[in-house]
């Protein structure tokens, strides 16, 4: 065997040991340090490290959702919803999976695990993190009415969302970012569908009966218009009247009366000095 066949033969295994020895972190992962059971402090970026004498495990960093489904809570009316499904999504802080390693490795799955199609990359407290946002939605649904929850699903997500942040916050400050939450099913039972219906079809003489009282109230105020100004025109026809007007105007009245009698057969009318007519009646 010459000499360079030799090392050939040698330099194979050593690259494959070399290889083994390395532990790659992809983009959008960390990974943490484990040497004889200790667990490192600082997380490590993407890259390549060689691990022959330690442990790198790859914890995921991207946004992870995961789904909360057949809910039954209670609403603020005290009624029980039928079903409640929500989708949750948040990110883990990188630097803070170390500290929520040592802390929570109890409590460490592969995202494949919560995710369908997900990766081998773990993923670390996630089981308090869904116990929280479950109870995050419990607390928001006993705010709201089960007979209006269907028409504000936005402020139910934003009110989960709010919620699970802030109690994240207490135990692990910085540690994880709530993204968004989904309210992807929202159903009551039938006897508060029948309640929806019911307050629905009451609004709705309500509001009948409230645009009924507002036309009526226009009518009247307009009436009461209209006889106001008849009245200002009577009043400013009465005080133009002199005593003499007033006297040519009786005797207009008086003419026309006696003129459609006399047009009448058999009367006979007689105006006198005075102007007042006498009728004689005639058979």
């Amino acid at each position: 065997m010459t000499a360079s066949a030799a090392l050939r033969r040698l330099t194979v295994p050593a690259a494959a040991l070399l290889l083994a020895a390395c532990s790659q972190i992809d983009t959008g992962n960390v990974g943490v340090e484990r040497t004889l059971g200790k667990v490192g402090t600082e997380a490590l970026n993407p890259g390549v490290y060689f691990t022959l004498f330690k442990t790198v495990d790859e914890f995921t960093t991207k946004e992870v959702s995961f789904q909360l489904n057949d809910m039954t809570p209670k609403s603020r009316d005290n009624l029980t919803m039928k079903d409640v499904d929500i989708d949750v999504y948040y990110k883990t802080t990188p630097a803070a999976v170390p500290a929520l390693y040592i802390k929570y490795q109890g409590d460490v799955v592969q995202h494949n695990q919560i995710v369908q199609g997900g990766t081998k990359d773990l993923v670390v407290a996630f089981s308090r993190v869904s116990r929280e946002a479950r109870e995050a939605i419990y607390k928001s649904v006993a705010e709201l009415d089960a007979t209006t929850m269907h028409t504000k699903r936005t402020e139910l997500s934003e009110m989960v969302r709010a919620r699970l942040q802030q109690e994240l916050e207490k135990n692990d400050p910085g540690a994880f970012v709530v993204t968004a939450v989904n309210v992807r099913n929202l159903l009551t039972d039938p006897a508060i569908e029948a309640a929806i219906r019911s307050r629905a079809e009451t609004d709705q003489a309500i509001e009948k009966k409230r645009k009924e009282v507002e036309l009526a109230k226009a009518e009247a105020e307009r009436l009461i218009v209209q006889a106001q100004g008849e009245a200002k025109a009577n009043e400013i026809i009465s005080a133009s009247l002199t005593p003499s007007l007033k006297e040519i105007k009786l005797a207009e009245i008086q003419r026309d009366t006696a003129l459609a009698l006399a047009s009448k057969p058999g009367n006979t009318v007689l105006l006198g000095g005075s102007a007042t007519p006498l009728v004689n009646v005639g058979k």
